[in-house]
Parts: structure tokens; C-alpha cells; sequence
């Protein structure tokens, strides 16, 4: 595996420590397979204006639901005008990783409003933890795109 050096490796980083509704940029994504069924996920870094970063997935699969809830709220929250009167053209139809991946390149540096939520759990040395992940996707007020300033 090559190294590639990140000069930023060393610096603080600061998460969204508390529940509520940020306004975020999406900064990255990270494709992958979650054992043990091997189901395809992006994981996505989200940013807020105080560079606080909260992540959040989405899954090539059905919500328990049986829809793609999060799929849709994300894709709906970060559209553009144009990308979103493409996909109602397409009707319904079948999605696979790499309409996942795409709608994940696409996003990067788009903006939305996510839903932080916090999530207990126990740590394997038996004390509480508290998880704090990016749930719900809504769209920004002033639309995805960030304008020149």
C-alpha cells in the first residue's frame, strides 16, 4: 500500500458533540463494504461553519422501512434544480453502487441541513459511551451549492 503524507494529520480535530440541526458542508466520502453480508455504504464527513465534523452513511439497501428514506432525503437535500428534474424523469428505477458513488462525488462541497442524533452504547471496557451521527438530511435554505463570496 503506497503513503501518501497529509500535513493536517496532527491538528485537533472538533465533532459535533450535541443533538439538534446543523447547516454542513460535505467534505468527503468514503466507500465500502460492511461485514459481515458485505453491504455496500458510503460514509460520508459532514463540516459545520465552526469546522465541527459529524458523519453519517448511507446504505445500497432499503431502510427497515423498506424504502430508501435516507438515500432520498439525502439526494433531495443536496440536487441541484436540474439533477433533481433528471431523476424524476428517470421514474423508478434500480440503484447499485455505482449511482451511490456518483450521487457521493457529486455532493462534495454541496450544502444541506442534517439532524444530529446521539446514540448509548457500552464500550468493551464496560463503561457508557455516547455516539453522535448525522441522521436525517434536510435541504439548506439557500439551496446545495455554495456561491463564490
Amino acid at each position: 500500500m503506497a503513503f501518501k503524507f497529509n500535513p493536517n494529520a496532527a491538528e485537533e480535530r472538533k465533532y459535533i458533540t450535541k443533538p439538534g440541526t446543523y447547516e454542513v458542508v460535505v467534505k468527503s466520502f468514503k466507500a465500502d463494504y460492511l461485514p459481515p453480508r458485505a453491504d455496500f455504504y458510503v460514509k460520508f464527513a459532514l463540516e459545520n461553519s465552526d469546522g465541527e465534523t459529524v458523519f453519517s452513511e448511507i446504505f445500497n439497501k432499503p431502510d427497515k422501512s423498506g424504502e430508501y428514506t435516507r438515500l432520498n432525503e439525502f439526494v433531495a437535500a443536496t440536487a441541484s434544480d436540474e439533477e433533481k428534474q433528471a431523476l424524476l424523469a428517470r421514474g423508478e428505477f434500480e440503484i447499485d453502487e455505482d449511482f451511490i458513488k456518483g450521487i457521493a462525488e457529486r455532493s462534495i462541497g454541496r450544502r444541506l441541513k442534517v439532524v444530529v442524533t446521539e446514540r448509548k452504547y457500552t464500550k468493551r471496557d464496560g463503561t457508557e459511551g455516547v455516539a453522535y451521527s448525522g441522521s436525517y438530511f434536510r435541504k439548506h435554505p439557500d439551496g446545495p451549492m455554495v456561491g463564490p463570496f
